[in-house]
């Protein structure tokens, strides 16, 4: 209403999320009015502006964001040829986010491998909003992960995340 009333012409809307592939992606899409359906619709309605909208992406694989796990990696690092790095995100509760998540988490694996000189870069999804099999199954994955990375160095081990006093502490 606010922006409406100051005669906003049009939107652009900067999600500050780690990745483009998410519920509350799709849920800003909805309350943006750039879709008609989204996760918990039942709790709000989309905002009505005048004229256009624009939502971007999230940060994704961002230079920036690789430059971060890279100082992130750097930090605790004490011979990155013998570390291996495990990337560790939130995910998302889908096979197919899950899967496109990873494929972007890949990509900035592969710039934090580049820059940082390490071993190996792997990323996982702890997924922990899904069902409980679906969590278990990943929390598997990465456990045989930081296992199977393990046998040939150190691991460290690196979460994707925006803020902290969350999931990284599970």
């Amino acid at each position: 209403d606010e922006l409406n009333e100051r005669g906003a012409r049009r939107v652009i809307a900067i999600p500050l999320l780690i990745s483009s592939t998410s519920e509350v992606m799709r849920q800003f899409e909805y309350l943006l009015g750039l879709r008609p359906d989204g996760p918990w619709q039942e709790h709000a309605q989309p905002v009505t502006l005048r004229g256009p909208v624009t939502l971007t992406t999230a940060l994704d694989d961002d230079p920036a964001v690789a430059e971060v796990l890279t100082e992130r990696a750097a930090a605790i690092s004490e011979q990155p040829q013998r570390e291996s790095v495990v990337l560790v995100a939130h995910g998302p509760v889908s096979e197919e986010d899950d899967a496109r998540w990873l494929g972007v988490m890949e990509r900035l694996g592969q710039t934090v491998h580049d820059q940082g000189g390490f071993r190996a870069v792997v990323p996982v999804t702890m997924r922990d909003d899904a069902s409980d099999a679906v969590r278990e199954t990943a929390t598997r994955r990465m456990r045989q992960v930081v296992e199977e990375q393990a046998r040939g160095g150190r691991v460290l081990v690196v979460p994707l995340l925006l803020a902290n006093g969350g999931i990284e502490q599970k």
